[in-house]
């Protein structure tokens, strides 16, 4: 930009309790680009809402915004390298040296910690018969999931360190889901590998970083194009109805699940035949079972999306996840062929508004119009490359998501999150036990199937 090196000269001379308001009074002044890009100085900056909302719940819910997983590393570690690799990526990445910092009577604002502060515990179980090895193993991923973290104070992660037998070891670790998503785990994994290889202790920002995303976040939405934006997608869903909340709140629940192979599959065929993703599909037939469920002609979705709509995002650990209500028209009775072309534009046209927070489109205290969410992931897979050191991973308990994914979680009744493997699709149900059974929830599943085998068998015949 013009001028910009002339803007920070005059920033860096300013005293420094006026420096970040020059800076703020500057930008605003600036139109504010499509895309999140670096900031000019630094300074706290205002949360992203999905953050706001993930605060508030964690003082009622503590451990509500944890997440966790857990690897297996056979081989020859060095534990004093993957330290120093760990301190380097905590370090690369701002938004895990964050803090959200609520001054009296002053809005919430992110302030990143200079250096990082590795939280890592290590425990030697090699002198444990190899039966209570595993045992205390599974209770110590267990109990990462269930860890307190806090975001006002920084303590957004922890590592445990486990050496099982010699050469065997498990890494654990816990991460606040407002400073990491599914997405961030590839990049950690990906930055952890590297800094261990090179012994790196002084890795480049990715540039933006998160807090410019957040600082750019909060600005965009303030400004026309914000605004115009989210009074055009409030249009699209303003003849559908708020998800009724269940009186008596949430309650949560997980179900294994598993789609019937061949029905799906030769449903997955046909849609691809007419140019439809496997998750179009099987959106599409998941739109006809709910909307048979309520008697409308239409059908709303909430779709997790990753958030990272500009490439440069990708290379940056935080918080980024979106979701993105899909509505999809089944007014007329369409053959299977005509809803998948209806459902192909309600995903492209979704996907396109990734940069407008489900909590603002519907934030006015109102549930969201939808009751359900549905997600097929596709996280790229990014192995833990470490040199001598085989890596796999450790199950744990399933993840939670609801109140991650939904403003009201006592207005959803579930999340289903699925996968694709060795021609498979299965994952985890995650539901609201007050607002329905883990029958009632197969029974989405199950018409799925009935819908897509349907479907296979006469594809023009109305739906």
């Amino acid at each position: 930009m013009a001028g910009q090196p002339a803007a920070d000269g005059v920033l860096a001379a300013l005293p420094e309790a006026k420096r970040e308001l020059a800076r703020l009074l500057l930008a605003a002044r600036q139109p504010v680009p499509g895309h999140p890009v670096p900031r000019s100085g630094a300074g706290p900056v205002p949360p992203t809402a999905l953050q706001t909302r993930l605060w508030r719940r964690e003082h009622a819910h503590p451990a509500a915004a944890t997440g966790s997983h857990a690897l297996r590393l056979t081989g020859r570690l060095d534990e004093r390298r993957l330290t120093g690799a760990l301190t380097a990526v905590l370090r690369r990445h701002d938004s895990l040296r964050t803090r959200l910092v609520a001054a009296a009577s002053e809005p919430p604002r992110l302030h990143v910690d200079d250096e990082p502060v590795l939280r890592l515990t290590r425990t030697d179980l090699t002198g444990l018969p190899a039966p209570a090895a595993a045992e205390r193993v599974a209770r110590e991923v267990t109990g990462s999931a269930a860890t307190v973290l806090d975001l006002e104070s920084g303590h957004t992660s922890a590592f445990r360190l486990l050496r099982t037998a010699p050469g065997e070891h498990v890494l654990i670790l816990a991460s606040h889901l407002a400073v990491f998503d599914g997405w961030s785990s590839g990049v950690f994994l990906a930055d952890l590998a590297t800094a261990y290889r090179e012994d790196a202790a002084e890795p480049a920002p990715p540039a933006p970083r998160f807090t410019d995303y957040a600082d750019w976040q909060h600005r965009w939405l303030a400004g026309p194009e914000g605004a115009a934006e989210r009074a055009r997608r409030r249009a699209v869903f303003a003849a559908d109805p708020p998800a009724p909340r269940c009186p008596d709140g949430f309650d949560r629940g997980h179900l294994p699940v598993r789609l019937a192979r061949g029905p799906v599959a030769a449903g997955i065929e046909l849609g691809a035949a007419a140019g439809a993703t496997p998750f179009m599909t099987l959106l599409a037939a998941l739109a006809v079972v709910l909307a048979r469920r309520t008697g409308r002609t239409s059908a709303v979705i909430g779709a997790p999306a990753a958030g990272r709509f500009a490439a440069p995002l990708e290379g940056a650990v935080g918080q980024f996840t979106t979701v993105v209500p899909i509505r999809i028209d089944l007014a007329g009775g369409p053959g299977f062929p005509e809803l998948l072309r209806r459902t192909r534009t309600a995903v492209a046209e979704a996907l396109g508004h990734q940069r407008l927070p489900v909590d603002v489109l519907f934030g006015d205290g109102t549930p969201p119009p939808y009751e359900v969410l549905f997600a097929l992931h596709n996280y790229p897979a990014v192995p833990l490359d470490l040199p001598g050191v085989e890596v796999g991973q450790v199950p744990g308990p399933p993840a939670r998501h609801l109140e991650l994914y939904s403003p009201d979680p006592a207005a959803t009744l579930a999340c289903v999150g699925l996968v694709e493997r060795d021609g498979e699709i299965g994952g985890t149900a995650e539901y609201n036990r007050h607002a329905i059974t883990p029958e009632g929830v197969r029974g989405l599943l199950t018409g799925i199937e009935e819908v897509l085998e349907q479907a296979v068998a006469a594809p023009g015949r109305a739906l």
